[in-house]
């Protein structure tokens, strides 16, 4: 018979039900984590090196990983100190790649609602760079909030409507709703889980066994440090639509220019393969094919529903104060 999360049953180190309980409310989350190889990879780690501390180790922190245009759009400075200002302390920070494997196992759950012209355009625009994955350590807790729901919510979403001005995005001024510059661990269980696909079982290890000598400590030095040290790595690009438009127009023909620009004023998207016949990718800055796709690629499926449903901050309180999550 299958196993759900909360049978008293030798389910091999996976969480007993009360720790389910602790690293998210969303009940069908936890039954697909259940099987989730790099869920039951990461938990069996994290539990290696803090043993009984895990879960208040986990509540206490939050993760947020920068996204490539972050790095050149030079967004990382903003980042840190927003941190800083809403009370989240870096206690580690690491360089890492995006693999076209890593950048869709992360967003697993999500891809459904995609296009697979959004997919080519990810695979193409994730791997262009290194990206920086911050944990931090929240020095103003709320009860029964874990650290990374509330950096989660503060993060803000895609959409600039749905955003206000004390939201991270907000301050960081995106271009548009798909280069959004952040990603950051929805709930404990999403740590977990998202350092099993990060980073491999070497490196995680270093780096679990490190954060834990660590997890008192102040390391904003450090973080400024791997700052510095990324940008000197990558040239800065501007993120500008219309700096883009100026830069292609000698390698695009005028009327796939014109069309472009229509596309990007809001007439009907087009595919991946349609943008790069018109765009000579191979001759032209990555990051201008980047920025233009990012405007003009069909990005979205009209599916009925998300595979999992969204978390809020609000639903941990409810489950804090004992209501059914």
């Amino acid at each position: 018979m299958p196993w759900t999360p909360g049978e008293q049953v030798d389910i091999g180190g996976m969480p007993a039900a009360a720790e389910w309980e602790q690293l998210s409310v969303v009940p069908v989350k936890r039954e697909l984590l259940g099987a989730d190889l790099y869920f039951r990879e990461g938990w069996a780690d994290v539990v290696e090196v803090f043993g009984a501390d895990a879960m208040d180790a986990l509540h206490g922190l939050a993760m947020l990983v920068v996204k490539p245009d972050a790095v050149v759009g030079r967004r990382l400075g903003v980042i840190l100190d927003y941190l800083l200002q809403h009370g989240f302390t870096p206690v580690a920070t690491t360089s890492l790649a995006f693999t076209r494997h890593s950048m869709r196992e992360v967003w697993r759950y999500d891809w459904h609602v995609y296009t697979i012209d959004r997919l080519r355009l990810c695979s193409f625009w994730y791997v262009t760079n290194d990206v920086l994955l911050f944990l931090a350590r929240d020095t103003r807790p709320v009860a029964g909030l874990p650290a990374t729901v509330r950096l989660s919510e503060l993060k803000g979403l895609g959409d600039p409507a749905k955003r206000g001005p004390h939201h991270l995005r907000t301050a960081l001024r995106p271009p548009n709703r798909i280069l959004n510059f952040v990603h950051v661990g929805d709930e404990p269980a999403d740590v977990v889980r998202e350092l099993a696909i990060f980073l491999d079982a070497a490196e995680r290890g270093r780096f679990l066994r490190q954060l834990r000598a660590d997890i008192r400590s102040d390391r904003t030095d450090q973080a400024r440090a791997a700052i510095t040290d990324i940008e000197s790595r990558y040239p800065a690009h501007d993120l500008d639509i219309e700096a883009v438009l100026v830069r292609l127009a000698p390698f695009v023909a005028q009327q796939a220019l014109r069309h472009l620009r229509e596309v990007v004023n809001g007439a009907e998207k087009i595919g991946w393969d349609e943008l790069t016949e018109a765009v000579p990718v191979a001759r032209v800055d990555r990051w201008d094919v980047i920025v233009l796709a990012s405007y003009v690629v069909r990005n979205e499926r009209p599916v009925p529903h998300a595979l999992l449903p969204s978390v809020t901050a609000a639903d941990w309180v409810t489950r804090a104060a004992g209501q059914p999550s």
